[in-house]
């Protein structure tokens, strides 16, 4: 019994090297067969930013601004005073908004995820018995609409906005009820199938402010049918002004940068074309594809894409490519290649210190392919070296598992 618990709890533990974020996976116990059946779609990653401060800001019937953490009051006085149930929610709120990311068919698509305060009244025409809960709307767009929401020359004090271009949107309701990531995934499947076909779409409108020291961007997601003339009429310039005419949300301009180039630091530069490629453009070709195939669950890929990288380059200098290989061998259990890896990555310390965290976890992820080999005394080493270094997350499993 003592040594299920302790392979459930171990079965969590696998730390994914990539940047300087630190991740936790499930590690797959199933047999290679079953691994194969990863390959049919990906997963979704978790949260890579989100954004939860700015305010929301409604012209008033008297031509006044009015403004609210995270939602954007009514237009009148009286209904913003009022007391009903639905009257906290505004026009429009904001719990937070969530960038993610998910594989469709090669090409990658990041998720918008909108959390908001909702509700509904039991007797509706009686407004009576309101019942308050949370929901989500979730918008799937090409990751490369998100330069074009913050490009690298930022246009302060212009407006514009960005058509979306959405592959599938969906709604949870309640979603504290749901499993909401299944949804989102089962959405995106329906789509990718043929089974729907996604009517909806979204236009991110955006203003950059720069007044001095201060920075602000002010922002709106408008709601549209999938119609190019709809989202022709939204982008032209003729018309940003309209956008934030009557409402928008604003916050600072450093917390909505860091929102959109934390998920950018995910978008990999990879290609299918590979005839124009040079040696070193093979190389990180490969080392990316392995990384998305990682992301997406396929470990039997990923592991084949890191091969032939080091086919290509047999003497990288990034240790990332045997920490990540290592990894999905681990995952595959194959945990005397994955030591392999381990000890290789161990070898080649980082010259740049902002890597040096990222090396250290192969010390601990070395540790749990050892445990899995019933080497507890080497893991306990293993764990202890990664502690010593820094790695806090290792003094749990040294408390519990190392005498």
């Amino acid at each position: 019994m003592l040594r299920f618990i302790i392979n459930s709890y171990f079965l969590i533990t696998l730390f994914l090297l990539l940047g300087a974020d630190n991740q936790l996976f499930s590690q797959n116990t199933n047999n290679d067969q079953d691994n194969t059946d990863l390959v049919n779609f990906s997963s979704l990653s978790p949260v890579q930013s989100e954004m939860d401060d700015m305010r929301g800001w409604a012209k008033q019937d008297n031509g006044s601004w009015l403004s609210a953490k995270n939602r954007i009051p009514f237009t009148d006085e009286k209904t913003n005073k009022g007391t009903g149930g639905e009257r906290k929610l505004g026009q429009d709120n904001m719990i937070t908004l969530q960038l993610r990311k998910v594989m469709i068919k090669n090409k990658q698509y990041n998720v918008l995820v909108k959390k908001y305060f909702d509700g509904e009244y039991e007797f509706p025409v009686l407004h009576e018995n309101w019942r308050g809960f949370k929901s989500l709307d979730f918008f799937v767009f090409p990751s490369y609409k998100l330069e074009e929401i913050l490009p690298d020359e930022i246009p302060f004090n212009e407006q514009y906005a960005v058509n979306l271009q959405l592959y599938a949107r969906g709604t949870i309701r309640d979603y504290e009820k749901k499993q909401e990531d299944d949804e989102i995934v089962a959405a995106i499947q329906l789509v990718e199938r043929g089974e729907i076909v996604n009517d909806w779409n979204i236009v991110f409108a955006v203003f950059p402010i720069k007044n001095g020291d201060n920075e602000v961007i002010r922002f709106k997601l408008i709601k549209s049918f999938n119609r190019n003339y709809l989202a022709s009429f939204y982008t032209a310039p003729s018309n940003w002004e309209r956008n934030f005419e009557m409402t928008f949300y604003e916050i600072n301009f450093f917390r909505f940068k860091s929102f959109i180039r934390d998920a950018q630091e995910y978008v990999l530069d990879v290609t299918e074309d590979v005839d124009h490629l040079t040696v070193e453009g093979a190389y990180k070709n490969n080392y990316n594809w392995g990384i998305l195939r990682y992301q997406m669950g396929d470990w039997p890929s990923a592991i084949d894409y890191f091969n032939e990288a080091l086919k290509i380059n047999p003497d990288p200098e990034d240790f990332l490519i045997y920490s990540f290989r290592g990894n999905a061998r681990s995952k595959m259990q194959k945990y005397n290649d994955a030591i392999d890896d381990f000890d290789k990555a161990l070898d080649m310390q980082p010259k740049d210190i902002m890597d040096y965290s990222n090396w250290v976890k192969n010390y601990f992820n070395r540790g749990v392919a050892k445990y899995y080999l019933d080497d507890l005394n080497g893991a306990c080493k293993d764990w202890n070296k990664a502690l010593e270094l820094g790695f806090g997350q290792a003094h749990d499993f040294i408390m519990d598992y190392c005498e």
